[in-house]
């Protein structure tokens, strides 16, 4: 089973921050702490509320 497209699962037109969240999730570490580099990437959260 393959994932839906993007385009059919959001609409382009609509400003969305789901992406991010889904990367998060996917544990690919782009907020917090990543254990495999040893980097903190809490300065991006800042990113996220402006």
């Amino acid at each position: 089973m393959s994932r839906m497209v993007r385009c059919e699962v959001f609409d382009p037109e609509e400003v969305a921050i789901a992406h991010v969240y889904t990367r998060v999730c996917r544990r690919c570490f782009l907020l917090g702490d990543d254990p495999d580099s040893g980097m903190n990437f809490d300065h991006r959260k800042f990113w996220i509320e402006e």
